[in-house]
C-alpha cells in the first residue's frame, strides 16, 4: 500500500531510529515506522532516505500493530523516499494544521510519567499524541537521564520528569538546562507494559515518553 506521510519526529530508539508522523491520506491518524522484525524495532536513516521531522516521506509498506502501538508500518523493498519538505518558516503553521487535524492530545489518563497495569490495559485511544505545552525544561535529571517538564492547558497538574528522546536537544543539555515558554511536543506511551517492574513495589510500569519538542 502507498502512503505519504508529513514526519513529526525521528528519535532516538535502541541504537537506531523511531520515525513517525501523519498520514496524509487522513490527518487524524499516526504512523510509526518500525523494522520488519516482529518486535517493532528501530530503523536506520538510509530506511526513510535520511528524512527528518517535517519532511514529507511516501513509500509502499503495510502496519504491523504491536500491543498498544496500532500505529506501526513497515516499509516494503526499500521503497521511502522524500518527496517534500517544509522550510523553517512554514513550521508554526505546519505544527498549528497537524495539532488542528490529529485525533488524539491528550496524556492517557493521568498526570504521572508512567502509566500502571490497569491503566495501560484500559487504553483504548492511540499510542501517540500531540500536545501544546507550555513552562517547557528540558534537563539531565541525577541519574544522567534526558528529561522533560511541562504544563498542559487540557490538564490540571504540571507534568514532570517525562523522558525525552529527541537526539536535537541531548548536546544542549550537557551544557545545562533548555527552558522556553511555549512548545508542541510528540509524545508516546510503549507497546508493552513488561519493559519496566518498580524493584520496590513489584508493580510493572510503562513509561511515557517525549520524542519530539518544537520551540513555538
Amino acid at each position: 500500500m502507498r502512503k505519504k506521510v508529513l514526519l513529526l519526529a525521528v528519535s532516538c530508539k535502541n541504537g537506531g531510529l523511531c520515525p513517525g508522523g501523519l498520514d496524509l491520506d487522513d490527518p487524524s491518524k499516526w504512523i510509526r515506522i518500525v523494522r520488519d522484525d516482529g518486535q517493532a524495532g528501530a530503523v536506520q536513516g538510509c530506511d526513510i532516505d535520511f528524512a527528518k521531522p517535517l519532511d514529507v516521506i511516501e513509500f509502499e509498506g503495510r502496519p504491523m500493530p504491536q500491543g498498544k502501538q496500532i500505529e506501526n508500518w513497515v516499509i516494503d523493498n526499500n521503497s521511502c523516499r522524500k518527496t517534500g519538505y517544509y522550510r523553517p518558516e512554514q513550521t508554526i503553521e505546519v505544527l498549528d494544521w497537524a495539532y488542528q487535524q490529529y485525533a488524539y492530545k491528550g496524556f492517557w489518563g493521568n498526570y504521572r510519567a508512567f502509566l500502571n497495569e490497569q491503566e495501560f490495559n484500559a487504553v483504548n485511544v492511540p499510542s501517540e499524541s500531540i500536545m501544546r505545552v507550555s513552562n517547557v525544561r528540558i534537563y539531565k535529571n541525577q541519574l544522567d537521564k534526558a528529561k522533560i517538564d511541562f504544563n498542559c492547558d487540557n490538564l490540571r497538574y504540571p507534568i514532570r520528569g517525562i523522558s525525552m528522546t529527541d537526539q536535537d536537544f541531548y548536546d544542549r543539555i550537557q551544557r545545562g538546562d533548555v527552558n522556553f515558554d511555549n512548545a508542541y511536543i510528540i509524545t508516546s506511551i510503549p507497546k508493552a507494559i513488561d519493559d519496566w517492574v518498580n524493584t520496590n513495589t513489584g508493580e510493572k510500569q510503562a513509561y511515557k515518553f517525549v520524542s519530539k519538542i518544537f520551540q513555538i
